[in-house]
């Protein structure tokens, strides 16, 4: 038993860095699944010296914790993922982050329709760039792909989209 609760807390460990890694609600779920293979196995081994010491009380007491530590770990993933399935707009200091980047490129005048959403492990940037009328495509479409490019580096495996709106500078001001 020590040994498969050494061997599982070895597993846990591994699992907690993929799922730092990936935000993996399987993985995650799994790791439950572990966890409380973990705290099965430590609280047998608990109240089987506290039960020698008299207090036969202690192996009920562990059985309900550990009931109730998976009914609430069981009920958290299951809201994760309900809400994996469900589109959601991107948390609102990840909307100010990318506000932010795409207005500190010196040549952006400003954004505007920003939409964002996350489904499942995925997550959508779409905005509009104001540019000044004036320049070249080929600069304005360098200026978006550059402001994606900064997008992309605290959002990874986003999928961006941005549009370059001609913007007037003297009426904009």
């Amino acid at each position: 038993m020590v040994l498969a609760i050494v061997m599982t807390l070895g597993l846990l460990a591994i699992q907690r860095y993929v799922i730092r890694k990936t935000d993996s609600t399987a993985i995650r779920a799994d790791s439950l699944h572990y966890m409380t293979d973990l705290l099965t196995n430590m609280s047998v081994l608990l109240a089987l010296y506290l039960s020698n010491l008299g207090w036969t009380w202690a192996d009920p007491v562990f059985a309900m914790a550990v009931a109730i530590y998976i009914f609430y770990s069981a009920f958290q993933i299951g809201r994760e993922a309900f809400q994996q399935l469900m589109d959601r707009e991107l948390p609102e200091d990840v909307l100010q982050q990318i506000r932010a980047t795409a207005k500190s490129h010196s040549e952006v005048i400003g954004i505007h329709e920003m939409r964002t959403r996350q489904s499942g492990q995925t997550r959508f940037v779409q905005l509009h760039l104001e540019l000044d009328e004036n320049l070249p495509l080929k600069e304005a479409h360098a200026i978006a792909d550059e402001v994606e490019a900064e997008i992309l580096m605290f959002l990874p495996a986003a999928e961006v989209m941005i549009h370059q709106d001609p913007v007037d500078e003297s009426k904009k001001r």
